[in-house]
């Protein structure tokens, strides 16, 4: 009588060695699919978190360089941090949407018009409220702080009437008054996550107020 092996084939089919082989090669070939998945996921949470984080950064100082850059004059006031609010003078007269000096005194100059201010704060868009979203509001100085009424079409994010720069964290602003023509340097910063890391942009920008008496 004939006796089968336990590591014998039998017809048509594998040995247990043969099917223990398999199975550690299928788990390597899995592992390292998922290896490559993971590290994939990854790349593409960094890449597309940096990506709006850069925008937003880029967003703010682009938005508020160009008025900085129309203003007559800037104040740069604290209100929860160090020189986190920029008060803005922008000229009184314009014409086709371009600002137009006036003869005044024997020169030309701006006209002092209406104030702006911009600052971050939460979705009501409040003076007295903390928060990641960039308001431009109007104001005037007789009743300061009070009369701060935000500006809730002002739009920041790809021409929406209700868009806002997110995921800011912090602006900061800093008045030069030491050259020929006054200057302000903005600087925002945004977050973004990998898994459980933060990690940050930051992105600065001076301007020139050109249109200062």
């Amino acid at each position: 009588m004939i006796r089968s092996s336990c590591g014998s084939r039998t017809a048509g089919g594998f040995t247990l060695i043969e099917l223990l082989i398999a199975g550690a090669v299928l788990s390597i070939v899995l592992t390292s699919l998922c290896g490559i998945y993971f590290a994939i996921s990854k790349e593409w949470e960094r890449q597309q978190g940096e990506s709006d984080a850069l925008t937003a950064t880029s967003l703010a100082c682009s938005r508020l360089s160009d008025y900085v850059s129309q203003a007559t004059g800037a104040i740069v006031d604290s209100r929860f941090t160090t020189n986190d609010t920029l008060i803005l003078n922008m000229p009184a007269d314009s014409v086709s949407g371009a600002y137009v000096p006036v003869w005044s005194g024997g020169v030309v100059k701006y006209r002092s018009g209406s104030w702006l201010v911009f600052y971050l704060s939460d979705s009501t868009g409040r003076f007295s409220s903390a928060g990641r979203i960039l308001w431009a509001a109007t104001m005037t100085w007789s009743g300061y702080p009070a009369s701060v009424s935000p500006d809730s079409s002002w739009s920041l994010y790809y021409g929406s009437s209700k868009g806002r720069i997110s995921p800011l964290v912090s602006i900061r602003f800093a008045l030069d008054s030491t050259g020929s023509r006054p200057s302000v340097t903005i600087t925002a910063v945004s977050n973004y996550k990998i898994g459980a890391t933060t990690k940050q942009i930051t992105q600065s920008r001076t301007v020139c107020l050109r249109n200062a008496n």
